[in-house]
């Protein structure tokens, strides 16, 4: 049996702060659609909180490499890693 991959506080408090900052983009995004604000304004908030979101996932799969290099034990097949890795490109 593997042993789960979890996030440590740090990590967490990382990811949830990005997703959270991605939700406010995203909520400001919707705002200056409702009030058929130009393109180029939402722009720049649509590429914001599409990153916010990257990087938060981001970070997700680089804690679980790190647990698989750095915690003797079963892990999760890294071919399922390396596939969660490969559809970030």
């Amino acid at each position: 049996m593997t042993s789960p991959v979890q996030l440590d506080d740090k990590d967490r408090r990382a990811v949830r702060n990005r997703l959270s900052r991605a939700r406010g983009q995203l909520d400001a995004v919707i705002r200056q659609l409702e009030e058929n604000r130009d393109c180029l304004d939402v722009l720049p908030q649509m590429i914001a909180a599409s990153k916010a979101v990257d990087r938060a996932t981001y970070a997700m799969v680089l804690s679980a490499i790190e647990s698989c290099a750095n915690e003797p034990g079963d892990h999760p097949d890294i071919t399922e890693l390396k596939k969660l890795f490969l559809s970030l490109a």
